[in-house]
C-alpha cells in the first residue's frame, strides 16, 4: 500500500464522517442488533471517538519522547476485543447528541494533528519503532476514513442507509 499523505487521509476522513453522521443523525440511539454486538448508533459513534482519543495519545506520547502504549496501556493487538469492550464500558453512558459532538470535535483535532505533521512523517513506513512496518499516515487513515468505512458497513448490516 502506498503511504497516505495529508490530503488523502483528511479527505477520506471528512467524507466518511459525513456519511456516518448522515445515517446516525437519521437514526439516533437506535439499536444495531446483531450487526454489532446489540449496541446502538450512539455506541458506534462513541467507539469512533474513543479511537480518535487513542490516536491523539499515541502522537502526544511520541512527540514528548515517551513510550507509546500501542494500542493502549495494558493491551496488545491480540487483545483488541478486550480493548474495544473497555472503550465501550468507559464511553457508553453519554447521550447521543453529546457523543456526536465529541466525535466531531475529536475528528477535527485528529485532522489538525495530521495537518501539523510533516508529510514525510506520515508517509515513511518504519519511522517509529512502535508502529512496526506501518506509517503514521496509515494508522491515521485507520482511525479516520477506514474506521468510518467499517462503521458504514455496520450501519448497512443493521439496515440503515444514507437514504433511509
Amino acid at each position: 500500500m502506498t503511504p497516505l499523505g495529508h490530503a488523502q487521509i483528511i479527505d477520506a476522513g471528512n467524507a466518511g464522517l459525513s456519511r456516518v453522521l448522515a445515517i446516525t443523525d437519521a437514526h439516533p440511539a437506535e439499536h444495531l442488533g446483531e450487526a454489532w454486538l446489540e449496541r446502538t448508533t450512539t455506541d458506534l459513534l462513541s467507539h469512533l471517538h474513543a479511537w480518535h482519543l487513542l490516536f491523539e495519545g499515541w502522537v502526544e506520547a511520541d512527540q514528548a519522547g515517551n513510550t507509546v502504549a500501542y494500542p493502549a496501556e495494558g493491551y496488545s493487538w491480540r487483545d483488541l476485543d478486550a480493548l474495544n469492550e473497555s472503550l465501550y464500558t468507559f464511553h457508553r453512558a453519554r447521550e447521543h447528541a453529546q457523543t456526536r459532538a465529541l466525535l466531531v470535535e475529536s475528528h477535527e483535532r485528529v485532522c489538525a494533528t495530521i495537518r501539523a505533521l510533516p508529510e514525510v512523517e506520515l508517509t515513511t513506513p518504519q519511522s517509529r519503532e512502535w508502529l512496526g512496518d506501518e506509517s503514521l499516515g496509515d494508522v491515521a487513515h485507520e482511525c479516520l476514513g477506514a474506521h468510518y468505512e467499517w462503521a458504514l458497513g455496520i450501519l448497512e448490516a443493521a439496515g440503515f442507509k444514507a437514504d433511509s
